[in-house]
């Protein structure tokens, strides 16, 4: 009776802790050099994740709850330089959206609230 409660104690643990798995995903350019490096739960993304131009720099991080995008989302230029960034909550534009061109002048800024637009400017530049 003892060893069949244990079993079944121990079984329960692991099928618990096979619910909480995390692991990095990586996949990479044809040359071998890392192309995207994201944080899976279950299958599905699930913390940060972030994406590299094939010279190494990087390209774009975001970040993710069960799938769905939550939190900072920072593209770049291939020189480094920020070219915008958006902050998501439960999948929706939610805040300040910015955008520059290459040189860092400002190109547009936006104000989402639960994915709709409560204002937009936008810098032209010639």
């Amino acid at each position: 009776m003892r060893i069949t409660l244990l079993i079944a104690i121990f079984c329960s643990a692991m099928l618990l802790s096979a619910c909480w798995q995390k692991d990095v995903g990586r996949s990479y350019y044809p040359s071998g050099k890392i192309r995207t490096e994201a944080t899976v739960r279950n299958g599905l993304l699930d913390g940060p994740s972030t994406m590299y131009y094939e010279n190494g720099a990087k390209m774009s991080q975001a970040n993710y709850r069960a799938g769905i995008l939550n939190g900072d989302t920072i593209a770049y230029y291939e020189s480094g330089k920020m070219k915008s960034i958006a902050t998501y909550r439960d999948g929706y534009l939610d805040g300040v959206s910015i955008q520059w061109d290459e040189n860092g002048v400002k190109l547009a800024e936006v104000k989402f609230k639960d994915g709709h637009v409560l204002s937009n400017s936008e810098s032209v530049v010639k």
